[in-house]
């Protein structure tokens, strides 16, 4: 055993019995810099032991079916928060709504529950493949979960069954995620089922949009499911360089940072366009 597993080994060990610890009291329960410390919480956590989490590290959930899940919901938090809730300006009373089982739009599902909540969001009905989204929505509004394989690491459902389900809806708006976007792929995800839930659904939806940070652009994933001029706009964070912004949008795209002048994020009819 390596030197740095035997130090994730007694990291574990002490945030079994302490359910937060932060750098300065690891670095002084294993005697290493505050340096070594961070490289240590990086390997943990990309080896799926614990959750680096602001200034400190918990372990990660005893359920581990749902872990990459969980860990990708807490990556850059904020920037989701921010994109998802932009993303609630533009859907209006009375739409019926698609929803996909990323962890940026569960944002964007959390900042709608708050808006039915506070009164200024009514009648929606979501369509999603998100069990996820059912614990958040369902007793705010109507969902519909479309049936089809569980997969619990991904707290979704897919498959042919799902697949063949999509056809009998049609939706106002749909919202995904995505993986990755670039100007010669597009939309990207890390599985072909995914991807094909997703181009289902933009077909059978009025209007589609992307969530997705900023640090996703010019990389690639795995399958294409749209191009990026085949939505019609792209949320994402003011972490995005101008640069890029304007490579994008001159191949097409709609790009969307911030809330949309006039909606609601919890004020207003939630009817405006975006800046």
């Amino acid at each position: 055993m390596t030197k740095t597993e035997v130090r994730i080994l007694k990291l574990v060990e002490m945030l079994q019995n302490h359910p937060r610890l932060d750098v300065a009291e690891v670095g002084t329960s294993l005697s290493v810099s505050e340096a070594t410390v961070r490289r240590l919480l990086s390997r943990a956590e990309q080896d799926g032991k614990v959750i680096r989490v602001h200034g400190g590290v918990q372990l990660s959930p005893p359920f581990g079916h749902d872990y990459s899940y969980r860990r990708a919901a807490a990556f850059r938090s904020r920037q989701k928060s921010f994109i998802g809730n932009a993303a609630s300006g533009f859907v209006h009373d009375g739409d019926r709504i698609f929803l996909d089982s990323g962890t940026t739009v569960l944002k964007l599902a959390e900042a709608l529950s708050v808006r039915i909540q506070t009164g200024s969001l009514a009648d929606i009905v979501v369509l999603t493949n998100s069990l996820t989204h059912v614990e958040t929505l369902a007793s705010r509004c109507k969902v519909i979960l479309l049936g089809g394989e569980i997969r619990v690491e991904r707290q979704d459902v897919c498959g042919s069954l799902a697949e063949q389900n999509i056809h009998l809806f049609h939706v106002d708006r749909a919202f995904f995620g995505a993986d990755a976007v670039n100007l010669s792929s597009g939309f990207t995800t890390t599985d072909e089922r995914t991807s094909r839930m997703s181009e289902l659904i933009v077909a059978r939806s009025d209007h589609s949009y992307v969530l997705i940070d900023s640090q996703k652009f010019d990389r690639s994933s795995f399958v294409t499911f749209a191009p990026v001029h085949g939505v019609d706009g792209i949320f994402t964070d003011e972490e995005l360089p101008a640069g890029v912004r304007e490579r994008y949008e001159q191949a097409g795209a709609r790009i969307y940072i911030g809330p949309p002048d006039g909606a609601s994020n919890g004020n207003g009819n939630g009817k405006g366009e975006l800046r």
